[in-house]
């Protein structure tokens, strides 16, 4: 049986080195990061940085997208994992950091930590949780899908201030994940843009600085995929 079993062994690896072989050279792994320079706010409700300190938590991930690989799938009920296409970094340290970036980038508040022991003392503290972060097929068609809930608290009573569900999906007309991960680029930053305008207006009032408008509620944000 031992004989046997080494001799399928054997010509298992010559089948593999005749296909290697014959489609040419062995794949390579690549790996991808989300990406992009952070668009200013605009229309801001006050000019200057608010007096606070926001610090950004470690964003939690749903478990089916807490791995190395980039995630696909052709159905709602099916998800598939790319062998040759992974995340340099793990998906919720990449978001939270392109999160801690952009809120840095736009000056709204006076500091951005990431931790309480950093520096200034927190006065709000953002958490997120990633539900999906993937390419989703639809016949000949590609998006790229990404969907995250955010909620800001003040910290000194525990009190959330704002919180928003964003779920947005964006057509990839390039059949390549590098096509998947620019538009994923794409969509978090148009995300972050209206996170970010949203807590301008509830900061204002947190500061004494009347709003000019005021943010959705929860009810009217959370609905299905939005397609660009």
């Amino acid at each position: 049986m031992k004989i046997i079993k080494k001799h399928w062994l054997f010509l298992s690896a010559v089948v593999v080195c005749l296909v290697l072989i014959t489609c040419g050279k062995v794949p390579v792994k690549k790996f991808y990061v989300i990406n992009y320079e952070p668009e200013p706010l605009r229309s801001r409700q006050f000019q200057g940085p608010y007096p606070y300190t926001i610090r950004v938590k470690e964003f939690t991930i749903e478990e089916a997208y807490s791995r190395p690989q980039l995630v696909y799938r052709k159905s709602p009920f099916e998800l598939e994992y790319y062998y040759f296409r992974a995340w340099a970094v793990k998906p919720v340290r990449m978001i939270t950091d392109a999160v801690d970036k952009h809120i840095a980038s736009t000056g709204i508040v006076s500091h951005v930590v990431r931790r309480f022991d950093e520096g200034a003392k927190p006065d709000y503290e953002l958490s997120g949780h990633i539900e999906a972060i993937e390419e989703y097929d639809s016949e000949d068609v590609w998006f790229a899908h990404l969907a995250i809930r955010m909620r800001l608290i003040r910290l000194s009573d525990g009190r959330t201030v704002y919180m928003r569900r964003f779920d947005r999906r964006k057509q990839v007309f390039q059949h390549d994940p590098e096509y998947v991960i620019r538009e994923l680029s794409q969509i978090l930053d148009f995300i972050m843009s209206q996170a970010l305008h949203d807590m301008d207006v509830v900061l204002a009032k947190e500061y004494g600085v009347t709003p000019e408008t005021t943010p959705e509620s929860e009810d009217t944000l959370s609905g299905g995929y939005s397609i660009e």
